[in-house]
């Protein structure tokens, strides 16, 4: 079973920002969901080790710098994608995020994750 759902959140700061905080997981820690997380040299591969004792692998296929991201990544049983588009300028930035998570259905939240990341992301900016 597919579960999907979009996340809308608007930012009082300039969509870089936002994109820098995305891009990279242990920027001043603020997925404090997170042990560690490994970066290719690219950017476009993110194994992420998480609090629980899993691991996330994340493949970018598509990364447009303060503009748009989309990836694929497998925690355990769960298989997903994610797509964020960045939309703003100055001092103002409009995010909207689409996840789809396939896997056990019972666990598988896909808005609460996405509610979760945004809580932390307007804890790092300071919002």
């Amino acid at each position: 079973m597919t579960k999907s759902c979009v996340v809308t959140a608007s930012f009082s700061c300039p969509p870089a920002k936002v994109w820098l905080y995305l891009t990279n997981p242990v920027l001043n820690n603020w997925r404090t969901d997170l042990a560690s997380a490994e970066i290719s040299d690219d950017g476009m591969q993110v194994t992420e080790k998480n609090k629980d004792g899993s691991t996330t692998k994340i493949i970018f296929s598509d990364k447009e710098k303060a503009r748009r991201m989309s990836c694929t990544f497998v925690n355990g049983r769960h298989k997903g994608s994610f797509t964020a588009i960045l939309l703003g300028g100055g001092d103002s930035t409009s995010l909207e995020c689409t996840m789809q998570i396939s896997g056990i259905s019972l666990f598988a939240k896909p808005k609460k994750l996405l509610e979760e990341r945004i809580t932390m992301l307007r804890r790092a900016l300071g919002e």
